[in-house]
């Protein structure tokens, strides 16, 4: 059992660092819940649940769940829970329902105040085999998601975001600007993105604030109306707009761990309480 949780952890934090995958990951999270099968008679499944070895089962798991979560990243608070079938099914890899909620979290440099995933069918099956992992249905969970900017700004000093930030420049064709750094804020009920450039021929790097409405299309986060709220700058809201979403730090890309390709569909985001939340599916499709 302990690699079927081993491998339930990766799947789990492959889905929550696929949630700021990239445009181009993003496909149609329909999907279908499969009827129970390979799983064991009802008679062992009614002993199981009689003789509390079900409940027992699940208790274990739960526990070693989060020590295989907490192996890859962090949280101030974890909860799990696994609703199975019955002992031995879970042991094969087969189970009713997970759900995990961590507060405070790091998750391969993404930080989150918290993040709960959720399995959305009645039958999920997961086969290790040899070394060999074996999604064997689409495997659908719901995802929720908050994020203060404390939090993005953490994020934004990854490797992997710092690189977008050198690699970019943008302007006219007379005056190439570069972002020297990068920083977000939430504030009021709005989004704003500070940056540092440095202009040519000027010795000291320049601030400018943007303001950003946030939005949701084709499942993915937008920025839109971009405009500059402080600075002695005059750029076009679509230059802009374009700038912000290459940067965008809410949908930043992150690679699947183990090569799991997942599909994202974000449904809505919102600010509330200057932090923001957003909530949808992702599906790890079945092998």
């Amino acid at each position: 059992m302990k690699k079927v949780l081993w491998t339930l952890g990766i799947i789990f934090l492959s889905a929550a660092t696929a949630v700021y995958a990239s445009s181009d990951s993003f496909s149609t999270c329909d999907y279908m819940c499969s009827a129970p099968y390979d799983t064991n008679s009802g008679l062992r499944t009614f002993f199981s649940a009689v003789t509390g070895l079900n409940t027992i089962t699940e208790k274990a798991a739960e526990n070693a769940l989060k020590k295989e979560i907490l192996e890859f990243g962090s949280a101030k608070k974890l909860k799990v829970n696994i609703d199975s079938y019955s002992s031995k099914d879970l042991k094969n890899g087969i189970f009713k329902s997970a759900e995990i909620n961590a507060k405070n979290a790091v998750i391969k440099n993404i930080y989150l105040s918290s993040i709960d995933l959720k399995t959305l069918c009645d039958f999920n099956y997961l086969k290790y085999d040899d070394g060999n992992l074996t999604v064997m249905e689409n495997f659908p969970m719901s995802f929720n998601i908050e994020f203060s900017s404390n939090d993005l700004n953490n994020t934004m000093q990854s490797p992997k975001y710092m690189d977008l930030i050198n690699n970019l420049t943008f302007g006219d064709s007379a005056i190439r600007l570069k972002i020297v750094s990068a920083r977000a804020a939430i504030k009021n009920h709005k989004f704003y993105y500070i940056l540092s450039l440095k202009i040519p021929f000027v010795r000291k790097p320049q601030t400018i604030v943007l303001l950003a409405d946030i939005n949701v299309k084709d499942g993915n986060i937008i920025y839109s109306n971009t405009k500059i709220v402080s600075g002695h700058f005059n750029l076009e809201s679509q230059n802009l707009d374009s700038v912000l979403n290459y940067l965008n730090p809410l949908d930043f890309s992150v690679k699947i761990i183990h090569n799991k390709k997942a599909n994202i569909k974000i449904k809505n985001v919102e600010i509330e309480d200057d932090k923001i939340s957003t909530n949808g599916v992702v599906i790890i499709p079945k092998d």
